[in-house]
């Protein structure tokens, strides 16, 4: 499993205690009234200038989850699409078992010499996982209202993370 190679802790791992308390933290977040992050979101994605026409998805990511881990004073958890969805962050999601395709592994991420080269090998997984996800997942308008959402982008951006270790 990729994320065994890097220092952030699966929420597969967390007891089930555990994963009560970052379900209640989410939904705290989730329906934040002000500085809104499923807006954000909304906004972020349509705006090319922070996308740049997607060139920064990954990028756009990070912001977005370390405004997470600021508000709620933790760490993001990441949940990898290959292991089952902890039944404390679904929200009627499907199981979908998905691994990371065999171009973002480790051994192929570190031939990657370019940002770009990631980021638009990570873009069609992403998209994959969201469609196949059900629950809020699918819809770009409401797919940060879903829990699963944010350890789900956590698991992208320790790709990101790792392979920028290896930089």
């Amino acid at each position: 499993m990729f994320l065994k190679q890097v220092i952030r802790k699966n929420v597969n791992a967390l007891r089930s205690a555990d994963l009560n308390k970052l379900r209640a933290l989410l939904d705290q977040y989730i329906s934040k009234p002000s500085d809104n992050p499923i807006k954000e979101d909304r906004d972020g994605s349509r705006d090319i200038s922070l996308m740049m026409l997607g060139d920064g998805f990954l990028a756009w990511h990070q912001h977005y989850i370390a405004k997470l881990e600021h508000c709620l004073i933790i760490n993001p958890l990441p949940w990898d699409p290959a292991e089952s969805i902890p039944s404390q962050l679904t929200n009627n999601n499907t199981e979908i078992y998905l691994p990371l395709p065999k171009n973002l592994e480790f051994k192929a991420i570190k031939k990657i010499r370019k940002y770009i080269v990631l980021n638009n090998r990570i873009i069609p997984y992403h998209k994959k996982v969201h469609e196949n996800l059900g629950g809020h997942m699918p819809d770009p308008n409401t797919s940060a209202l879903d829990p699963i959402f944010w350890p789900f982008h956590s698991f992208l951006l320790a790709i990101y993370e790792q392979w920028r270790s290896l930089k």
